[in-house]
Order: C-alpha cells, then sequence, then structure tokens
C-alpha cells in the first residue's frame, strides 16, 4: 500500500508528529510514519527507503532534534530525488 505522506521525525518529537499523522489521517490522507509503520522483523533502513519512495510528500518535522539526529543525517538524500520542487518557509 502506498501512502500520501512520509512523515520524518525525531523519536523526540513523536508527540507532535503522532498529532500531525492524526490530522492529515483525519482528513483522509494516508501516512506513513515510524515506529507504527514498520512492520515487525522488517529493518529500519529498509522500510523507511521503502516508505519513501512509495510516498507522494514527504513532511519533515524540523527541530533541534531532527537537525542533530544522527539517523536524519545518515539518510540517502538521494532517495528524495523523485520529489518535485522544495517547499520552504
Amino acid at each position: 500500500m502506498s501512502h500520501d505522506v512520509f512523515i520524518s521525525h525525531s523519536s523526540k518529537d513523536k508527540t507532535i508528529a503522532d498529532a500531525i499523522c492524526a490530522a492529515l489521517e483525519a482528513a483522509k490522507i494516508r501516512c506513513w510514519i515510524a515506529p507504527r509503520d514498520i512492520l515487525p522483523g522488517d529493518k529500519w533502513a529498509g522500510s523507511i527507503t521503502k516508505a519513501i519512495s512509495s510516498s507522494r510528500i514527504m513532511v519533515l518535522i524540523f527541530s533541534e532534534h531532527s537537525n542533530n539526529s544522527e539517523d536524519v543525517l545518515n539518510l540517502d538524500f538521494g532517495t528524495f530525488s523523485h520529489y518535485g520542487p522544495k517547499l520552504t518557509s
């Protein structure tokens, strides 16, 4: 099953990420978020890469925590190359 939105976040921002996910899903927007959507026995990195590739949009919960997260820093940003223009504020 593909998703509309991949939500990337630091585990320290889980409360905020879960709230965003709930709001999007209440609007019938399908979200992929870790750890909820990582199946037991699956490898995290592989699950995340597959989810990014099969999602239409990525939402990054950008915070001090995500900015300093080794997991975020270790992402293969080439995985995101299929996304169109980037929105910034």
